[in-house]
C-alpha cells in the first residue's frame, strides 16, 4: 500500500505576512464572554464550561417557553416517549441554537432518565449495528430507538437510565474510534 503524502502547510512568516483579518467566531457569545470573563477575579466552573462550549462552537440558546415546557415534562408522572408533548418539546429543542438530537436527548435524559435515553453515535451504533450520521437523526428514529431500548431494559430488568451508558462503554471497547 502506498504511503499517503503529507500535506504541505503554509507557515506564517512575520517578516512578510500581514495579519489584517476580520475575526468572526460566535460573535455575540465572544463579546459576552469578553465582558464577563476578562479580568474577572471571581471566575468559576460555570464560566469555564461556557468557554468550552464557545470553543467547540456550541453556543446554546433555548427560549423561555421551551424551558417552561421542560419543567412541565419533569413533573408529569405518567410521561411516555409517545406523548405528543414529548414530540413538541424535542422539536423545540432541536430547533434551538446549538442543539441537535444528541444534545436534546442528553437534556431530556437528565430531566427524566426513566423515559429518555441519550441517542449518540456510540450507543446507537452498539444497539443497532449501524452508525448514524447527524443529518439522519429524526424524532421518529429517536422514538423507535427509545422504545426498543426501553423494551431491552425491561427484559434485562435494568433501569433505562443505565442502558445508553452501558452501550456507550460497550461500543468504546468493541468498536473503537467513531
Amino acid at each position: 500500500m502506498a504511503k499517503k503524502a503529507k500535506k504541505a502547510y503554509t507557515k506564517y512568516d512575520p517578516r512578510k505576512d500581514r495579519l489584517n483579518y476580520e475575526f468572526h467566531y460566535n460573535d455575540v457569545e465572544t463579546a459576552d464572554l469578553h465582558q464577563l470573563i476578562n479580568n474577572n477575579t471571581q471566575i468559576g466552573i460555570d464560566d469555564i464550561r461556557r468557554i468550552a462550549l464557545w470553543k467547540i462552537d456550541r453556543v446554546l440558546s433555548v427560549s423561555n417557553e421551551t424551558i417552561e415546557r421542560l419543567r412541565n415534562l419533569a413533573g408529569q408522572e405518567s410521561l411516555t416517549i409517545e406523548d405528543e408533548i414529548v414530540k413538541e418539546v424535542i422539536e423545540e429543542l432541536v430547533s434551538s441554537d446549538g442543539i441537535g438530537f444528541p444534545m436534546a436527548s442528553a437534556i431530556l435524559k437528565f430531566l427524566r432518565p426513566d423515559v429518555f435515553p441519550i441517542i449518540d453515535v456510540r450507543a446507537y451504533r452498539a444497539f443497532t449495528g449501524t452508525k448514524p450520521y447527524y443529518s439522519t437523526y429524526t424524532y421518529d428514529k429517536y422514538k423507535e430507538y427509545a422504545q426498543n431500548l426501553q423494551q431491552d431494559a425491561q427484559r434485562r430488568e435494568r433501569p433505562l437510565r443505565d442502558m445508553d451508558e452501558q452501550l456507550y462503554c460497550f461500543d468504546q471497547e468493541k468498536n473503537g474510534k467513531i
